[in-house]
C-alpha cells in the first residue's frame, strides 16, 4: 500500500516515512501544500498524511478541495494545533482522524492501520487472502495451501494492489502509476512483464487464483472454480 505524506517539517516527514517503511508500506514527501495537492489529486495512493499549517496551501484548503473533487483517499489531519474547533474542522470537511503533535509513532502507525483496514475491510492488514492464494506482507511470501515462494519489489506491489482489489478490475494505470509512481514513464508492457511473472507463480504452486485481462481496461482476480 502507498502512502502520501505531505508535511513541511522535514525530520518529522523523514521520520514518518521510515517508520512506515519499516511497515512495509510504499511513501512519497511533498513539502509544501499546492504541490501536495497536485499530487493527492492523482488518486493513486491508499492513504494521506496531511499537515494543517503548510506554505503555499494550509491543510483544511487542501482536504476541502479533494472532497469537492471526489478524491475519497483516507486522510488522517497531522497538527501542533489541539483546540477542538480545528479538530472539528478537519472531521467536518472529510478526515478520517486527527492526530496532535507531537505524537508516538506507534501511535500514528496503529492509526493508519485501522483506517487502512476499516477502508478494505481485511481483517488482518499484514496478510491479504483470496480463494487459496494468500500473500504475507510482512515476510513478502505469497502461499497456497502450505506451499510458498518469496516475492518482492514490483511483483509484490502488484499482487497486494490486485488483492486489495479482489472483487474488481484493476485499471492499467493505476497499477503502473501506483507502482512505478506517477511521473515516472513507464509503459504499459511493463506491466504486462510483471503479470506474466505471477502468473507463472501462481501456476507453479497450482492455485486456483487466475490474473484475468480485461481487454483495454486492465485486469482482475479470478477463481478457476467460479
Amino acid at each position: 500500500m502507498k502512502i502520501l505524506i505531505i508535511e513541511d517539517e522535514y525530520s518529522l516527514a523523514d521520520a514518518i516515512s521510515e517508520t512506515l517503511q519499516k511497515e512495509k508500506f510504499g511513501v512519497n514527501i511533498i513539502t509544501n501544500g499546492e504541490d501536495g495537492e497536485n499530487e493527492a489529486l492523482t488518486n493513486i495512493y491508499d492513504l494521506i498524511l496531511l499537515d494543517v499549517m503548510l506554505p503555499k496551501k494550509d491543510g483544511f484548503e487542501i482536504l476541502a478541495n479533494l472532497r469537492k473533487e471526489k478524491v475519497d483517499i483516507p486522510v488522517i489531519m497531522l497538527t501542533a494545533k489541539s483546540e477542538i474547533s480545528d479538530k472539528l474542522n478537519g472531521l467536518e470537511n472529510g478526515a478520517d482522524d486527527y492526530i496532535t503533535k507531537p505524537f508516538h509513532m506507534r501511535e500514528l502507525i496503529a492509526r493508519v492501520k485501522v483506517i487502512l483496514k476499516r477502508k478494505t475491510n481485511i481483517q488482518d492488514t499484514n496478510v491479504l487472502e483470496y480463494s487459496d492464494l494468500k500473500l504475507d506482507l510482512v515476510t513478502c511470501k505469497m502461499s497456497v495451501n502450505g506451499s510458498e515462494i518469496t516475492i518482492n519489489g514490483k511483483e509484490l506491489d502488484l499482487l497486494e494492489i490486485l488483492l486489495v482489489n479482489k472483487n474488481q478490475i484493476v485499471n492499467r494505470e493505476i497499477l503502473a502509476n501506483k507502482i512505478w509512481g506517477y511521473n515516472s514513464e513507464t509503459e504499459y508492457n511493463n506491466v504486462e512483464v510483471y503479470v506474466s511473472f505471477l502468473r507463472k507463480k501462481l501456476k507453479l504452486l497450482k492455485s486456483k487464483v487466475k490474473i484475468k485481462a480485461v481487454r483495454g481496461i486492465g485486469y482482475k482476480l479470478e477463481d478457476e472454480n467460479n
